[in-house]
């Protein structure tokens, strides 16, 4: 009973706050100086919104603007606790879904983000949308889903569609890592307005990583691994939430990595980590080391000797690198013909080796370092197929896309035609 009363009051003061915006929108003034970022619906400070807002705070051109990031829940108790060590000066912060947020939403002339919005977010003429995304896609995305899974859309996969289309109708530019996405990314969203091929800004840090900042020699240190798997559709928790992902075996890793390796684990900003998700003794161990959402993913990037993932685009971030990568990939059947479904053809373009099992896991990890006579390991054979990989995906990634960025925001006085 007093979960259906609290359920019921919060949903009357959504209510109450959505219609102080709608007014809001309509009242006061748009400020075309005024900017609103937003990473992963506010649950980070990250992304390509982070890079681009980065780069603001040194342009000449954006000295005058006033620039508000928006957070959620835990995240914002965080950066208002730690925030001179999370966030650059010259920004505000709002709470997501507060009353100066849906001020500022109302009020800002320009949007940076990352995901898909709220339907109700109101969108005004003059005011500039530049959706950035947030990756390349192996998964099928937006009207190129056959069935729905995920959790928080509606069942009916008309429904959806239609808020797939309703809300990219709002962009007036769709940002472009590569020629791939430039292709993809209009048909699965059903956008008509600019594609702008930049490369993607939150991957400038990786193209222009000095030699101090990499692992470069590791010496007798162990080597870093960095975890970071996506999340499953339909294993979700509640509250907006999905599971971790039920492999792989850490304890099996760390009786044949332990030795020579460091496991860093990041998970999906939507992957809730629950308790015995992760063995505790391997965390005491030191074998594992968790980070949360407040750990910005391009500083784990550089410090990881290599990446494990499965499905997840960071593997279009970290090729950057040039480093090994491994795809455990336990339920690719099912994932690829079920589940979600790919764009590419992922056992042939991955540019690392892809098991289903821990054992080829840990020998593939263990081939790929290990010291071969011309004492560069065994990585050597990848070396091409990284490269290869990032002719097709990375050529647009030259440390300077955040600049590209500023320079069409700069450039944009008044609201742009559509196709």
């Amino acid at each position: 009973m007093k979960k259906k009363i609290k359920y019921y009051i919060k949903l009357y003061l959504k209510m109450c706050l959505l219609f102080l915006y709608r007014g809001m929108a309509h009242v006061f003034p748009l400020k075309k100086k005024k900017v609103m970022f937003m990473s992963n619906m506010g649950r980070n400070f990250s992304g390509n919104p982070r890079a681009v807002f980065e780069k603001m705070l040194g342009d000449a051109r954006f000295v005058k603007y006033k620039k508000i990031w928006a957070f959620n829940g835990d995240f914002f108790k965080g950066v208002k606790k730690y925030g001179k060590t999370m966030l650059p000066t010259g920004c505000k912060i709002v709470r997501y879904g507060g009353l100066r947020y849906y001020f500022h939403m109302a009020t800002a002339g320009m949007w940076i983000f990352d995901t898909r919005q709220e339907p109700y977010v109101i969108k005004r003429k003059g005011n500039i949308y530049f959706q950035t995304w947030h990756g390349t896609p192996l998964k099928k995305l937006g009207l190129d889903i056959e069935r729905m899974n995920m959790a928080g859309e509606s069942r009916k996969i008309n429904g959806y569609k239609a808020s797939v289309l309703a809300e990219s109708a709002k962009w007036d530019y769709l940002l472009a890592q590569n020629d791939f996405c430039e292709e993809i990314f209009p048909k699965c969203f059903g956008y008509r307005g600019p594609v702008v091929k930049l490369g993607y800004p939150r991957n400038d840090r990786l193209a222009l990583a000095k030699q101090e900042e990499t692992p470069g020699d590791t010496g007798k240190r162990k080597k870093v691994l960095l975890y970071a798997p996506t999340w499953r559709d339909d294993e979700y928790l509640g509250d907006g939430f999905y599971k971790c992902p039920a492999r792989p075996d850490f304890l099996k890793l760390q009786k044949e990595l332990s030795e020579d390796f460091q496991i860093v684990v990041k998970l999906h900003y939507l992957v809730k980590l629950r308790k015995g998700d992760i063995p505790e003794s391997c965390i005491k161990s030191g074998f594992v080391k968790v980070c949360g959402n407040e750990t910005d993913i391009r500083k784990l990037y550089l410090k990881a000797d290599g990446l494990i993932t499965d499905y997840s685009s960071v593997f279009f971030d970290y090729s950057v690198l040039e480093r090994p990568m491994f795809f455990f990939c336990y339920d690719l059947e099912s994932y690829r013909d079920t589940l979600r479904g790919f764009y590419l053809d992922f056992e042939k373009v991955a540019p690392g080796p892809i098991s289903q099992t821990e054992e080829v896991l840990i020998k593939d990890i263990k081939k790929a370092f290990a010291p071969d006579k011309n004492g560069s390991g065994g990585r050597k054979e990848f070396e091409n197929r990284i490269k290869d990989f990032k002719c097709w995906f990375n050529s647009y990634d030259d440390g300077h896309a955040a600049e590209r960025v500023l320079d069409v925001l700069a450039g944009q006085v008044t609201e742009p035609s559509r196709n």
